[in-house]
């Protein structure tokens, strides 16, 4: 009963230090709100980012929910610190080591789609959904864009989210790939091409552009992958 106390205060005391660490990530980058506003609408083609506001108090929630986002986003690594320090005592070594492996390539996945994200697809993004604007010395209408800042910011969380939750499902589907036979990976290889872009075609928005960057980026992570476990295999026969 007492262990259990102890295990249970331990628990206790980690998430009292999540939710100081996320009251302080959320005051820091709500005193930044605007410089974030300006770093998520940089690729416009404007000198500052341009967004317009239809509801008295849209800018206001905007604000208070793009730092609950980033604040929860920037916990992510304490979380895995904590949940580390939690669990490894009880592990054995060969555990701790899967275990370490996995966080290192989460937190790699973690910083990886923060790059690709805000530098590669939401600029790609703008530009596609962007060319569609119709100038009247060109055509019959004119049609031009004016984003709302509020939807703009539920198009960067849901893609944030997708991306993230896509590539920690794909580092589940290589873990699960790992405990098969190689060869039977290599028979099959064209069934999971077809699995990739299906998965990126489902988590992207309807830009083939992006489908085909994100099928990609899986394509040729699961040949490191393949090209790993060879030598792998290759490194035990030696032995």
């Amino acid at each position: 009963m007492i262990k259990v106390t102890i295990y249970f205060l331990e628990i206790y005391n980690r998430f009292f230090i999540l939710f100081f660490t996320w009251l302080f990530n959320f005051i820091v980058v709500y005193s930044y709100k605007t410089e974030l506003v300006y770093l998520l609408g940089q690729h416009q083609q404007n000198v500052f980012p341009y967004f317009i506001s239809t509801n008295l108090t849209e800018i206001f929630f905007v604000f208070i929910k793009l730092s609950f986002f980033v604040s929860f986003y920037c916990l992510y690594p304490v979380l895995l610190i904590q949940l580390a320090l939690f669990l490894i005592p009880a592990l054995y070594k060969y555990e701790y080591t899967i275990l370490r492996n996995l966080f290192i390539v989460s937190v790699f996945l973690y910083l990886f789609t923060t790059y690709f994200t805000l530098e590669i697809f939401l600029p790609h993004c703008w530009k596609f959904f962007n060319s569609f604007q119709l100038d009247a010395n060109k055509n019959l209408v004119s049609i031009h864009l004016e984003t709302r800042i509020a939807d703009y910011l539920n198009f960067f969380v849901e893609t944030f989210l997708l991306l993230n939750i896509g590539l920690h499902i794909f580092l589940v589907f290589i873990l699960f790939l790992n405990k098969t036979t190689l060869n039977f990976t290599i028979k099959h290889r064209k069934v999971f091409y077809v699995i990739f872009f299906i998965f990126a075609t489902l988590i992207t928005p309807p830009d083939v552009f992006s489908q085909i960057v994100v099928g990609l980026m899986f394509l040729i992570s699961f040949e490191i992958f393949l090209f790993t476990l060879f030598l792998t295999k290759e490194y035990k026969k030696g032995e």
